[in-house]
């Protein structure tokens, strides 16, 4: 009989028990490797302190306007003719009394000749009217009058087919051309403009203009050195404004304010804006701004008071409690909430008028970025489950990862979590 041979061992890798606890092995290795990053992560923090403080601060009215050439000449051809001269174009710098446009000058000089044999006329009548009666002296006294008049206003025509500029500055715009017929009608204005604080000068009859430019004007000129910004207050704010504030205008796409004052207040609405009446204020920039452009807009903050030795906290440190203003006073470590009695709020700091001093220090609360937490898998000859994500302070979702397949198998796991 054949002698039976020993049953062999089985290898240990091999038994179910084994493999068993290996793999939990592996498993727990990969968390523990993502706990230790939760765990691990700095603790951000929550508050800072920051001590009461005394400044100076400005009480103002903000608002929006254009900015705009102090002085801005429309002008126009005060008789009718044909453009035989248009010398500048739009941009270009003129001096005062440069010739900018002509028009025909042969019947407003026919008008003349006219004008003066009737002036002849009239003081010959005149010379034989001297040894008449007072009447007929009077009358012919009139007529020489009325034609001394009349060739005078022809004269002048005269005189203004060639336009000039009465001011040093940048042709804005250029509305004729060679060949053009120009009417009776055309007339320009000179005067200022009431409404917005400009110089509005041309030849012709008096009119007034509150735009830069105007589309009845043959050519406009404009300041290039002095500027003004026309804008509107609510009349809750006009009250508070005055002559010789001092202003700060800031152009849009810039990041620094030029000063200007307060050069003018309309006393009458010239809109409305969500049914609140709006009243024209003009401000004056101060000196001779450069790179500045008619028609940008900017907004405008009007300094209508300063406050000296005023004690403020930042705005984040204040809370209301039961129905008290309080904030919490930090003193050696220690905290407690002290109520507080509130005065003007400047944006990011608010006035204390009672309840602190100078030095205290206050709590302010400080909000919490995202954090990103991560975590490795672990591995084996079997591969590994990816350990779970590391999270923020008030806890987010754990990202897994899958292991690798093989001997050396492994897998990570990441997530992101956001704080307070």
């Amino acid at each position: 009989m054949a002698k039976k041979r020993a049953p062999r061992s089985r290898r240990w890798w091999r038994r179910p028990a084994v493999i068993i606890t290996i793999v939990a092995v592996v498993v727990v290795a990969g968390a523990g490797t993502a706990a230790a990053v939760f765990f691990l992560s700095p603790k951000a923090a929550t508050q800072r302190l920051v001590a009461a403080a005394v400044g100076t601060y400005d009480q103002s009215v903000s608002a929006s306007g254009t900015i705009e050439p102090a002085t801005v000449a429309n002008l126009t051809f005060s008789s009718s003719g044909t453009v035989t001269a248009v010398d500048v174009q739009v941009g270009q710098t003129v001096t005062a009394g440069q010739a900018l446009a002509s028009i025909d000058p042969t019947q407003l000089q026919s008008q003349v000749t006219l004008a003066q044999a009737e002036l002849n006329q009239a003081e010959t009548q005149q010379t034989a009217a001297a040894g008449g009666t007072s009447a007929q002296v009077a009358a012919a006294s009139a007529q020489v009058a009325s034609a001394q008049a009349k060739l005078q206003l022809a004269q002048t025509a005269v005189s203004q087919a060639t336009l000039s500029s009465p001011i040093a500055g940048v042709v804005a715009a250029v509305n004729v051309s060679v060949g053009a017929q120009i009417g009776s009608s055309g007339t320009s204005s000179s005067s200022s403009s009431s409404s917005a604080s400009r110089t509005s000068t041309s030849t012709g009859t008096s009119s007034t203009s509150s735009t830069p430019t105007s589309s009845a004007a043959a050519i406009t000129v404009i300041s290039p050195t002095s500027w003004v910004v026309s804008t509107t207050v609510s009349n809750a704010d006009l009250a508070n404004i005055k002559t010789g504030m001092q202003a700060q205008v800031t152009p849009t796409g810039a990041t620094q304010a030029i000063f200007g004052t307060v050069q003018s207040i309309g006393v009458q609405s010239t809109s409305s804006t969500a049914g609140v009446a709006q009243f024209p204020v003009t401000v004056a920039l101060t000196g001779s701004p450069t790179g500045l452009y008619a028609g940008t807009v900017a907004s405008v903050n009007i300094i209508t008071k300063e406050l000296d030795n005023v004690l403020t906290v930042p705005t984040a440190a204040v809370r209301t409690e039961n129905g008290q203003t309080v904030v919490t006073v930090s003193d050696n470590g220690s905290q407690q909430t002290v109520q507080v009695t509130l005065g003007q709020i400047f944006g990011a700091q608010t006035q204390i008028t009672n309840g602190l001093t100078e030095g205290q220090e206050v709590v302010v609360p400080v909000t919490q970025s995202f954090r990103t937490g991560s975590g490795s898998g672990g591995s084996s000859i079997f591969g590994g489950t990816g350990g779970t994500g590391g999270s923020g302070r008030t806890g987010g979702t754990g990202g897994s990862g899958t292991g690798g397949s093989g001997r050396t198998g492994s897998g990570s796991g990441s997530s992101t979590s956001g704080g307070n």
